[in-house]
């Protein structure tokens, strides 16, 4: 009986070795490269002078190169395994730390072209690890646990970032991130076992694989639901703190409502896992998806308070990490055996692409009016929750 096949039969075995270690993986590389994810504009305004348009093109790169990796890190996860091409993510993380070392512009555009490119492959071995290694009645609350597990890194390491920046250098944090990264790595290759690799004679063929896939109408409503959400996210997560600053006139204000929103979302994370393992993935679904719409609405007409800001934009927060938590089961679902790690990477490609497009957009409506953004948005969510209503009918008629 394959790893798979027993993870179906057996509830405690799905919280396996490969599950717990994938999870501590992630969390320690959330950890140790929180610097570079909080301190990246402060060193290239401080240390190097540079305007933030600069720190904004680099990180627009990174998002571009990590969707068009994410096709490549689909394919790797065929060819070489999850665990290398894991391991080709993991390395990516060795180089953050470099980053803090180089004042020269095309050293930076180097190093941040490789990292950018070694994030489609970590996102793509590691969600694929996670549906590989929990059984599928239990994926609500694994996802919540793995997505949980990088953020709580994150949030973990920017406090002891907060507290080393007042001592230390930004170089010496560098070397810190380089050789802690490294560490996560060698304890990757000893903790995750190896899961096997397809033999080819194609190579990447990213065509003859992927197009096929996006012929199966399942597969497009999916990418429909992730357009969708995620580039109204995009436009809330640039604009929230945003105005968050503007209407408070406090620049710790916004630290503030990060802290809260992402404390309810992990709550609501782990809430939606039990929901969807409990009663099915489509009531947690259009919660999800109508209260972001909803509070969409809120913030749109009511961001000029600052009340209205922190609880219509934490329940914006929240619901956004939840339909997260909920896309690993829907890959389960909707790709076939051998297309579950290809999914998972078009559908990263798709993330990097509305980000950017949300990011874009947001910054262009906030000028018009600073709702608009919002209100917008509210009708991109609308139909992400009517393209998740489809998605769900079509896999229950399926099943029958």
């Amino acid at each position: 009986m394959s790893q798979a096949a027993a993870q179906e039969e057996g509830g405690a075995a799905s919280w396996n070795r490969a599950f717990i270690a994938l999870c501590l993986v992630s969390l320690l590389s959330g950890f140790i490269t929180s610097p570079f994810m909080a301190l990246f504009p402060v060193y290239i305004e401080a240390d190097l002078g540079r305007v933030p348009l600069f720190t904004a093109n680099l990180r627009s790169l990174m998002l571009i190169l990590g969707g068009l990796s994410a096709l490549i890190g689909g394919r790797l996860c065929d060819l070489l395994g999850l665990k290398r091409t894991l391991m080709v993510g993991l390395a990516g993380g060795v180089l953050n730390g470099f980053v803090f070392h180089s004042a020269n512009p095309w050293a930076l555009f180097l190093l941040v072209f490789l990292i950018g490119f070694t994030t489609g492959p970590w996102t793509t071995a590691g969600q694929s690890y996670l549906i590989s290694s929990v059984g599928a009645r239990q994926l609500g609350v694994g996802g919540a646990l793995y997505f949980l597990s990088g953020n709580l890194g994150h949030a973990l390491g920017g406090l002891g970032t907060g507290v080393l920046k007042e001592t230390w250098t930004f170089q010496q944090l560098g070397t810190l991130m380089s050789c802690g990264m490294a560490g996560v790595c060698l304890l990757t290759l000893w903790l995750l076992p190896s899961t096997g690799a397809a033999r080819s004679q194609e190579g990447l063929a990213l065509g003859a694989v992927y197009l096929p896939l996006l012929r199966q109408p399942l597969a497009r409503l999916l990418i429909a639901l992730r357009l969708c959400i995620t580039s109204y996210w995009g436009m809330a997560s640039l604009l929230l703190p945003l105005l968050v600053y503007r209407v408070s006139h406090s620049e710790s204000m916004p630290a503030y409502y990060a802290s809260v929103s992402l404390a309810v979302a992990a709550a609501c994370q782990l809430l939606t896992g039990v929901l969807r393992d409990r009663y099915g993935r489509l009531w947690p679904l259009l919660i999800c998806g109508s209260g972001f719409a909803l509070c969409g609405i809120g913030v749109g007409l009511a961001w000029e308070s600052l009340p209205a800001l922190f609880a219509f934009g934490t329940g914006l927060t929240a619901t956004a990490w939840a339909i997260s938590t909920l896309v690993p089961s829907l890959i389960h679902e909707v790709a076939g055996p051998q297309e579950k790690s290809l999914l998972v990477g078009l559908l990263h490609l798709v993330w990097s692409a509305a980000m950017v497009l949300g990011n874009l957009l947001g910054g262009s409506l906030v000028e018009i009016d600073p709702g608009l953004p919002f209100l917008g948005g509210a009708l991109l969510a609308a139909g992400g929750t009517l393209c998740a209503w489809l998605l769900c009918r079509r896999l229950d008629t399926r099943h029958r």
